[in-house]
């Protein structure tokens, strides 16, 4: 089924305004309506109360003066000896009060009956006895003799049924009861107030009003309100499309402007307007956005002249970039060449870095080494140098025994020679003598002082002699010791002085190839240098070249994007203007 569409503007704008306000209005007078009802009950049961309260006082006033005139006694006004009369409808009774009622109360309750919402209002006892009823029901003669008009229906009756009761024996202000009446089915409320007598609850003044007639009136308030509501319906359909005419005549010429400007039309506009709400603020967006539309067109206009010389100098500029092309072609095999060299030349010193690396750590090693061998022949030259030291002290104590001996032998040389001369003539002095004489000489002459003294300082000086050779030996022999250790020294530090030596020679070595390594890479990064320098030349060639090609690419490309906005904000701008 085809979904039906509002095609016109006029007529969706006013089914969306009416289709808002209706409602609207509809909910106002429903809820005014159910104001209204209550309103009117209300005002109704303010009344009820108010003549229920105007009765009860009356009634009061009226029976209170009657006492206090002596008409009546108290007694009788409270009279409950209610005496059954004879008749041929409901059952009536009699009281003392009867007579005062049927004469004072009944011309006052008729004139509550002026309302027409009012049924009935009367005045009954304690105990729901009406002794007088209102007058507009018909009379039907005289019961008995000498006795007074009465209502058949209503009058001289006991209605002690639920409601009659509570209205009898209500103390409040008052009291509202809505009942359904037992002899004609309708629907009442009974408002009643309480009757004082000289202070004393006597009963009630019950009050009925119809609810026919109140529904009644209801019924023409609503048949008001909702005339009220169709008139102002029509009013505000008339007016809403009146309203929706004002607005789409101008939306009407503003789609037609716009249709001329989606023909790529720019000339004047046919719109003016002096409003300040939305729809001239619309307008005036309107022409303001046609007129910036021609500006774009002029600009496009300008843009596409300046593309097209532009388009003239990239055609050339291709041309010339053909022939760059096949240059650098040239060029690139030139550096394809370069490039393969620098790379032998790369790998080359990358093996010559490693050999260094290797060297390197040769050097580093035997250096290490050299180092250790020099600690350790500083110690041994250390220790050489105490047992040197040590060997010249020994020889210094030699040297002193050596002069104290050469000193004590010749003293005893002296000492020999003289006793050497002593003995020679000694012996020429006794040589005819025989030998015992010879022995008694010598044993003469050996007890003589001087040669014996002589003697024991000989015999002391060649004891002193041999304590001194002996201690020379002695030092002789530490000597040798030490001349041994310090000659061991010596052959150690020899060896590692040898060795430093050899460990130096290593390292010298080392540095020698390392130096050559140096100068292999110095030449071969020369090379590299060189080879790149080739390289950035055809790429500065290559790179002036593809410049000047992308400086005019860049141009086309400015004139061409400028083209493309313009060409873009005016099909933005038309598209908005679609409707």
């Amino acid at each position: 089924m085809r979904k039906f569409a509002v095609k016109s503007l006029k007529l969706k704008n006013s089914i969306i305004i009416i289709s808002v306000i209706l409602p609207m209005l509809v909910g106002f007078l429903a809820y005014d309506l159910y104001r209204q009802s209550n309103t009117l009950r209300d005002a109704l049961l303010e009344r009820g109360i108010i003549l229920a309260q105007t009765g009860a006082a009356t009634s009061g006033k009226i029976m209170s003066d009657a006492i206090a005139h002596g008409v009546m006694e108290e007694e009788q006004v409270f009279d409950t000896n209610y005496v059954p009369t004879t008749n041929k409808g409901p059952q009536k009774y009699r009281t003392l009060f009867d007579s005062f009622t049927d004469t004072n109360l009944g011309e006052v309750q008729d004139r509550f009956l002026n309302d027409q919402v009012v049924v009935y209002a009367v005045s009954q006892d304690i105990n729901g006895y009406v002794p007088t009823h209102n007058n507009v029901y018909p009379k039907s003669g005289v019961f008995e003799p000498g006795g007074i008009g009465d209502n058949p229906a209503r009058s001289k009756r006991i209605f002690n049924d639920e409601v009659g009761l509570a209205s009898s024996q209500n103390t409040e202000p008052y009291l509202l009861q809505v009942y359904k009446r037992g002899d004609t089915g309708e629907i009442m409320w009974d408002i009643s107030s309480p009757i004082y007598v000289n202070g004393r609850h006597w009963g009630g003044f019950r009050v009925g009003f119809s609810m026919v007639e109140t529904n009644r009136q209801i019924a023409v308030a609503r048949g008001q309100i909702l005339g009220g509501v169709a008139a102002l319906t029509v009013a505000l359909i008339v007016l809403i499309i009146y309203v929706s005419n004002r607005i789409t005549d101008t939306v009407k010429r503003l789609e037609i402007e716009a249709d001329r400007v989606a023909g790529w039309d720019f000339t004047a506009i046919n719109l003016e307007t002096s409003s300040k709400d939305e729809l001239g603020n619309l307008i005036r967006s309107f022409v303001n956005m046609v007129n910036k539309l021609r500006h774009l067109g002029e600009k496009m206009n300008h843009s596409v002249v300046h593309a097209a010389e532009y388009t003239n100098e990239l055609q050339s500029s291709i041309k010339k970039a053909a022939e760059t092309s096949d240059a650098a072609v040239t060029r690139m095999g030139q550096l394809s060449e370069a490039a393969g060299k620098m790379e032998s030349s790369s790998e080359a010193v990358i093996n010559a870095s490693e050999k260094t690396a290797e060297s390197l750590t040769r050097a580093e090693e035997t250096l290490e080494k050299f180092m250790k061998q020099m600690k350790s022949s500083s110690v041994a030259m250390l220790r050489t140098s105490e047992s040197v030291k040590e060997l010249e002290s020994h020889l210094e104590k030699i040297g002193d025994i050596i002069q104290f001996i050469a000193l004590i032998a010749d003293q005893a040389n002296l000492l020999a020679q003289k006793a050497v001369t002593e003995m020679k003539s000694f012996s020429k002095s006794n040589k005819s003598k025989t030998q015992e004489d010879a022995v008694g000489a010598v044993e003469a002459i050996a007890g003589e002082s001087n040669f014996t003294a002589l003697a024991a300082e000989i015999q002391k000086r060649s004891q002193d002699a041999a304590t001194a050779t002996k201690g020379i030996y002695s030092l002789f022999e530490k000597a040798l010791q030490h001349a041994r250790q310090a000659s061991a020294s010596l052959e150690d530090d020899q060896r590692i002085v040898t060795e430093g030596y050899s460990a130096a020679s290593g390292a010298s070595q080392s540095v020698k190839s390392l130096v050559a390594d140096l100068n292999n890479m110095i030449v071969m990064v020369q090379e590299i240098i060189s080879h790149s320098q080739q390289v950035m030349d055809g790429i500065s060639s290559v790179n002036q070249a593809t410049g000047e090609q992308t400086a005019l690419v860049e141009r086309f490309t400015s004139a061409a994007k400028t083209v493309d906005e313009v060409v873009n904000q005016m099909q933005e701008e038309i598209s908005n203007l679609k409707i």
